[in-house]
């Protein structure tokens, strides 16, 4: 059977703005995919992620700034001079069509000869686990397969790019872990440049290579999933991926030591911090929880406080203390027969120092 081959490409984009009237869609990005990449594109809605991905696809008004791919500008091409696939959260498929009629579509429109539509539309639907349905129609197909009968018509035509354009939204809980792990599988197993948006931030952290976060047009940091997880450079990002604790104060030296001193009296060392710090963040799993006051220590700050609300989420109970008036967040891990602490009572809390992070706002 002829095997589906890719010419995978790195996607250059270069001060790329966009406007829709006077509302200014995207401002500025500056963005580098490498070749064989998976990018994901996070954020919340309005906030330009699916936008940028319809630019690099070609749909919509022509952007200012460059768009490279492969090294090829594209920003003034059509989108069928791209050679870029894209998958769309509705699938989009013809619903009077069969599957081989769906997957074989863009071949034929690109007067591709027949023997070799039908090896390619076969290679297709075999990586999709799909040959056994291809002459059954859309909707005899549940939504997990109609999902992989869009992949296969996108990847048959052997683009040097794939967009994904939120494409697990339509699906179940259980079946949109199995597609992302699927859809990994063949990103992999093609080496196929592809960029996925997306506003679930689990969905960026375990399918992707590298993510860029956006908000209101702005691409806010780029990086591994760990290091914006671990090392978020705002407020914005800190909070997008993940819960987290903020405490604002600011930093004072005692007795030679520096100290941030939150605006609730609590005091936590913190000797790599610069002078413009005005917060610090830290995530609720980083906080020990007890029946009884616990004394700080050079490594973890002891603080007191009160349940006020309590959840159980099954692997975790979360926990919101009141600690002189400022609310922390908890993560304490459930094991059978653990102690759940009530609403109104005190507790005792640990911060591990070295799990705070400084931020200048």
């Amino acid at each position: 059977m002829t095997k589906i081959e890719t010419q995978a490409a790195g996607v250059s984009i270069q001060g790329l703005t966009l406007s829709f009237g006077n509302t200014h869609v995207l401002k500025g990005i500056d963005l580098e995919i490498k070749q064989g990449e998976f990018f994901a594109f996070l954020g919340p809605s309005g906030s330009g992620k699916s936008t940028l991905l319809r630019a690099i696809a070609g749909f919509g008004p022509t952007p200012g700034g460059k768009i490279l791919i492969g090294g090829d500008e594209v920003a003034h091409l059509p989108p069928w001079k791209r050679n870029v696939g894209m998958v769309f959260q509705s699938y989009a498929l013809w619903p009077h069509m069969t599957v081989r009629q769906n997957v074989s579509f863009g071949l034929e429109e690109r007067k591709i000869a027949t023997p070799e539509i039908n090896n390619r539309v076969d290679a297709a639907l075999d990586m999709v686990g799909l040959l056994d349905l291809a002459d059954r129609r859309p909707s005899q197909l549940s939504g997990g397969q109609q999902q992989r009968i869009a992949l296969a018509r996108t990847i048959v035509i052997e683009p040097r790019v794939l967009l994904l354009d939120e494409p697990l939204s339509n699906l179940d809980a259980n079946l949109r872990v199995q597609m992302r792990r699927d859809i990994r599988e063949l990103q992999q197993k093609l080496k196929l440049t592809t960029i996925f948006v997306t506003h679930d931030q689990e969905e960026a952290n375990t399918i992707s290579d590298r993510m860029a976060v956006l908000d209101q047009g702005v691409i806010q940091q780029i990086g591994t999933p760990v290091e914006l997880y671990d090392k978020p450079h705002n407020l914005f990002v800190a909070n997008f991926l993940g819960t987290v604790n903020v405490l604002a104060g600011e930093l004072h030296e005692t007795g030679g030591e520096t100290v941030f001193r939150t605006k609730g009296g609590t005091t936590i060392p913190f000797d790599k911090a610069g002078k413009d710090v005005r917060s610090i963040i830290f995530r609720p799993q980083n906080v020990r929880i007890s029946d009884d006051p616990i004394a700080s220590n050079g490594n973890n700050t002891a603080m007191s406080g009160r349940v006020i609300h309590m959840e159980f989420l099954g692997s975790i109970v979360r926990y919101a203390i009141d600690v002189s008036g400022e609310t922390i967040l908890v993560d304490d891990p459930h094991h059978k027969g653990n102690k759940v602490h009530q609403v109104g009572a005190s507790v005792g809390l640990l911060v591990a120092n070295d799990q705070v992070m400084a931020l200048g706002i």
